[in-house]
């Protein structure tokens, strides 16, 4: 893969930076965005204090890490059990070079993204031009307990729990009204593939006109907001080889410029540029394959 072919982006999602910034190199993307791994269950933790606490130590962290590397930048973490300091946390880093964006968790994020409690939170956010980037791991939210609490092993939970954590939240951040009352921040979905995209944007779309009077809060149809400020990382892509036009349809309904190219190295199941890059050259424009495999990620985190 030529480094021009890349333009650039991607999206990486490990603490080990050291390694995350050495697979980068290797498989030709020129710069990433470092994501958490082991803090994704920060929102597991019930005392407020110790909440903070590791926030800050894990961001104090980041910033003296990133420094070592010329071709990552990272998204400083929020504790959702307090809103107003996570606030201040965003504006006491927002001007550090190498953060680039705000991590919200989405896993067993209670309530969901949608909840007024959170503003301070986008208010900082949007007011320092950083995006809100949403992560949740395989076995995260519990969308529906029951079922979930069955599921005998981690598979099972991971096939589920980050599309439908991510579906819960989207919704409760779309049909809340986050985006008419914070229309310049911008929010991303990482790591649950976009296979649910297409689905959620037709029930959300479906929702408001079905039911109105439940969701004053928005003047126009979701998916007119998604194609706004949303943006969804391909990653996990599947197995997509041997039905190439399959993922380009997917992408036709999204629409490319909401989409960003992602890695997830060093994890095991991480995609290589090839993955996105060899399926959908023949279907989409240079410029809109550029946009996915790095312009959009380079836009949205201002990388330069």
């Amino acid at each position: 893969m030529k480094q021009e072919e890349v333009e650039g982006g991607g999206l990486y999602n490990d603490a080990k930076l050291e390694e995350t910034a050495a697979v980068t190199e290797r498989i030709g993307v020129d710069a990433g965005v470092a994501n958490p791994t082991l803090i994704l269950n920060l929102n597991f933790i019930r005392e407020r204090d110790y909440a903070v606490a590791i926030m800050q130590g894990y961001n104090d962290w980041l910033v003296a890490e990133l420094d070592q590397y010329d071709n990552m930048v990272g998204n400083l973490v929020v504790a959702p059990q307090d809103p107003h300091r996570s606030a201040e946390e965003i504006n006491r880093l927002a001007d550090e070079q190498d953060i680039a964006g705000v991590q919200l968790l989405g896993t067993a994020l209670v309530p969901p993204a949608g909840h007024a409690s959170y503003d301070p939170i986008y208010e900082a956010a949007e007011s320092n031009d950083l995006p809100i980037s949403m992560h949740t791991s395989g076995a995260g939210m519990k969308p529906f307990p029951e079922q979930s609490f069955w599921a005998e092993t981690y598979a099972e939970d991971h096939v589920t729990q980050h599309p439908f954590a991510h579906m819960a939240n989207a919704s409760s951040l779309l049909l809340n009204g986050v985006p008419e009352r914070f229309p310049d921040l911008t929010f991303v979905f990482q790591e649950a593939g976009v296979g649910y995209v297409p689905y959620l944007l037709g029930r959300l779309d479906t929702a408001y006109h079905e039911f109105p009077s439940e969701i004053p809060a928005l003047s126009k149809p979701p998916s007119e907001y998604v194609s706004d400020t949303f943006y969804w990382c391909t990653q996990p892509l599947g197995h997509t080889a041997q039905t190439p036009r399959h993922l380009a349809w997917l992408i036709e309904l999204i629409g490319p410029e909401n989409l960003m190219f992602a890695a997830d190295a060093p994890h095991p199941d991480f995609d290589t540029p090839e993955e996105l890059f060899d399926r959908v050259r023949a279907y989409f424009s240079a410029d809109e394959v550029n946009a996915m495999m790095g312009t959009n990620a380079m836009d949205v985190y201002d990388i330069v």
